[in-house]
């Protein structure tokens, strides 16, 4: 699968086998209950 969101991907985690692919990187998150990288800051705000 190509990194079809690299431009547009504002996850810090570049490193991640997900970065740019943030579909995936969601249902993944999903499944483990935990969110994604890229909100967690957002999560802790509210």
């Amino acid at each position: 699968m190509s990194k079809c969101n690299e431009e547009n991907c504002t996850c810090p985690n570049t490193e991640c086998e997900r970065h740019g692919k943030c579909c995936q990187c969601i249902n993944f998150h999903r499944e483990l209950k935990s969110p994604v990288h890229c909100m967690k800051e957002l999560v802790k705000s509210e």
